[in-house]
């Protein structure tokens, strides 16, 4: 009898038990419904991206086999598998109105609430049942669709964290990432001592018989074209501040005389091949690194190709990374090295590896963000990642990337691994570098045994790891977004935004350059941007309009964005086409008219605020060219002879200073060549020399791609200004300039001025 009794009470929990799995199972498929329903909505109203990342939350969160989100995001299953579909291209251009991204945002917020809502009635289901593990995790998904839920907080019991509520770990990641922010943000603002050096001596680069300059900091030295003196002095002041800030990222103490701190960096790609083939005898692989490095160790000194200043800036930061970290492997090395040149300038320049260059081809959209430098977009692009039931690349794989063949996903993954788990632990980072260069060195590049090996010897597992990673960067909790601070794109979309298209495109139509697209992703920091402008209507004029302050509410990124963001506070749609007559004066803003480079763009406006972003957009161009665009273009006709030195700004005032012409009001229209992202080459090798219809030489000098604000200064731009304004008539231009490896071009432009 009481062995009947006992079945009877097992068979009565096991149905309790299944039912309420039935219960769950019918839950998740009622919540990926309503997501894959809201999908849909998106992609067809032309937001495919965002209809994308909700399409992998159906799939992450609710129902990894869902049909529809594989299918429409181009997933065929193969046995029991989903793949991609490699013939599926899926689109990333935004093509919706203004008014439908708004009323998609509203609806968005609705289906968080409903979505939160149904976790919250499953949560007190659970809790009721006394299964308190089940109902957390209810409790948690309520937070991560509705941040500001009470029950859920009070239910988890959570602390509170700057305002917010959050767990022990959350704490951690939130105060780790304060301290770094702090660091960085007061490490700005402070200059080091960096001076020439009027006796130093490198072997390495007399052999080559190169000539060069020399400058030293503290604990630096620095040489270079005696040209870049001041961006020599620069990057050093930039190394400093990043000992500095390792010192606050790192549990651990690196003395500089345990780093690499000798460095050569010059201007031109041939200086340093010619570096690399006088000190073949210490090198292998010479041809190798011939044709794929950008930098080469060669004995104690760090030796490489900046073409900007932007890339030598990003080497200087670089090189203290490693030397601080210590990372003996090429992921953790190269991902060490992202992460730390992420945090100081949002952007990303160089790589120890060249990149394999499209042979004849067209990169697809995903190559060509791949690409970028912005870091905005590698966070799209890894968010993506984070969202795939497989998560990408996985971290145990990290130590054992080869350098030499180094693929995106598995850059983008290093980067972001390390960026997280430096904000949670560095010293793990650490140990699974030196478990991965002890497994590589004896052989054994296994992925599963270093795992194994690394949880037999961590209270945290590597799978935890993983799914903090996750977490992390899909943003799962209250304090998690608040350490992100991402607007979301579908917040980005600005009433009448596709207008604003239209009119972009009509001016470069009439400039010779393609149509280009519209972003939403790329929108959010114009977005950010304008809010800020709205706030602070005090802050107006060149310098003001591309800046932030944190006094007044804006972001140290926000800052940065601002540099290269077009910018105008008086914009009207209904005076769209002569505001864009009017930017072909001011060489930054014409930038974004008159080449090919500029593939997408963000746009944000506010009532008479308009912000631009057009240069995370930047590629390869769809239509054939020399890589390069002249403006004036050959045989133009009307072109102005003067522009006011006070609309161009302080950068073109500092420059006519230091050339001793301090005084003048006006100089001669402005002639520029647009590289786009292949950078400007080597910028000791131009020259333009301007010849008027009496054969008079227009005297002038010039500016390149290194400026911080955009109305002078734009990526791969080479701008050159007369002295004086331009004669009437028939004036001819003629460039000389190297690009590449080492190659010579000459461009000759006759035009005619007004």
């Amino acid at each position: 009898m009481k062995r009947t009794v006992r079945f009877a009470l097992v068979a009565v929990l096991f149905a309790a038990f299944a039912a309420a799995q039935d219960d769950e199972s019918e839950f998740n498929l009622k919540q990926a419904q309503k997501l894959n329903a809201f999908a849909k909505k998106a992609f067809d109203k032309g937001f495919p991206r965002q209809a994308k990342l909700i399409w992998l939350q159906v799939l992450k969160l609710y129902d990894p086999d869902n049909v529809d989100a594989h299918k429409a995001i181009g997933h065929v299953k193969v046995g029991q598998s989903w793949g991609p579909d490699p013939k599926f291209v899926y689109p990333t251009a935004d093509t919706g109105t203004g008014s439908e991204g708004t009323a998609l945002f509203k609806g968005y917020e609705t289906l968080q609430k409903e979505l939160a809502a149904g976790h919250r009635a499953q949560a007190e289901k659970w809790a009721a049942a006394g299964r308190t593990d089940k109902s957390n995790q209810h409790w948690k998904m309520v937070l991560r669709w509705v941040s500001d839920d009470k029950k859920a907080q009070a239910a988890l019991e959570y602390r509170e964290i700057g305002g917010l509520s959050g767990t022990a770990l959350e704490q951690t990641l939130y105060e780790n990432s304060k301290k770094l922010e702090k660091a960085i943000t007061e490490q700005q603002k402070l200059d080091y001592p960096v001076q020439k050096s009027t006796d130093a001596k490198c072997a390495v680069l007399d052999k080559a018989q190169v000539p060069y300059i020399t400058v030293t900091s503290e604990n630096f030295t620095l040489h270079g074209d005696e040209a870049e003196e001041p961006n020599l002095i620069e990057a050093l002041r930039w190394a400093e501040r990043t000992l500095k800030v390792c010192a606050v990222a790192f549990p651990w103490e690196t003395k500089p005389d345990q780093m690499l701190r000798e460095w050569a960096f010059f201007t031109s790609k041939e200086t340093y091949q010619q570096i690399l083939k006088a000190n073949a005898d210490k090198l292998k692989d010479l041809a190798w690194l011939l044709e794929n490095s950008s930098t080469s160790q060669i004995g104690g000194v760090e030796v490489g190709a900046t073409g900007s200043v932007q890339v030598l800036l990003d080497a200087a930061v670089r090189n203290v990374a490693h030397g601080y970290a210590r990372f003996a492997t090429a992921g953790f090395n190269e991902g060490i090295g992202h992460t730390f040149v992420g945090m100081m300038f949002n952007n990303n320049r160089l790589f120890a590896v060249d990149r394999k260059r499209q042979q004849g081809t067209v990169a697809s959209e995903e190559d060509r963000e791949y690409q970028s430098p912005d870091f905005d977009v590698w966070k799209t692009l890894n968010l993506e990642m984070a969202w795939k039931n497989t998560g990408g690349v996985p971290a145990r794989e990290l130590p054992f990337c080869d350098a030499a063949s180094f693929t995106n996903e598995q850059r983008i993954k290093a980067w972001s691994f390390c960026d997280y788990v430096m904000r949670r632990d560095p010293q793990m980072l650490r140990d699974m570098d030196q478990l991965g260069a002890k497994m590589k060195s004896e052989g054994k590049k296994q992925p599963l045994d270093l795992a194994a090996q690394f949880d037999s010897s961590h209270e945290v597992k590597l799978a935890q790891l993983e799914k903090e990673w996750e977490d992390f960067w899909t943003e799962a909790s209250p304090t998690l977004k608040a350490i992100q601070n991402n607007t979301a794109p579908l917040a980005a979309v600005s009433k009448g935004v596709e207008k604003w298209l239209e009119a972009l495109n009509a001016a470069r139509k009439t400039c010779g350059g393609s149509p280009v697209t519209w972003s939403s992703n790329l929108s959010t920091r114009c977005h950010d941007h304008a809010e800020y402008l709205k706030a602070n209507k005090t802050e107006r004029g060149i310098t003001k309009e591309h800046t932030e302050s944190i006094e007044l509410g804006g972001t140290r990124l926000g800052a940065m964005f601002a540099e290269m963001a077009i910018v105008d506070a008086s914009a009207k749609i209904g005076d769209a086409k002569k505001m864009f007559q009017g930017w072909l004066a001011i060489p930054g803003y014409r930038d974004a008219l008159v080449h090919d480079f500029l593939l997408t763009t963000g746009i944000y406006s506010d009532g008479d605020i308009l912000v631009m972003n057009v240069v995370s957009g930047l590629g390869s161009p769809k239509s054939k060219s020399g890589g390069y665009t002249s403006y004036p273009t050959p045989h133009l006709q009307g072109v102005p002879t003067q522009v006011e030195v006070a609309e161009i700004g302080p950068e073109l005032v500092a420059m006519l200073e230091k050339q001793g012409k301090g005084s003048l009001k006006v100089v001669g229209f402005p002639l520029t060549l647009h590289f786009g992202p292949s950078g400007i080459g080597n910028r000791l090798s131009y020259s333009c020399k301007v010849i008027g219809a009496r054969n008079e030489e227009i005297k002038g000098a010039m500016l390149f791609d290194d400026g911080k604000i955009r109305r002078s200064s734009a990526p791969g731009m080479v701008t050159f200004y007369p002295f004086e304004p331009l004669p009437h008539g028939d004036v001819v231009a003629q460039w000389t300039w190297e690009h590449g490896n080492g190659e010579q071009n000459k461009l000759k432009v006759d035009f005619k001025t007004k």
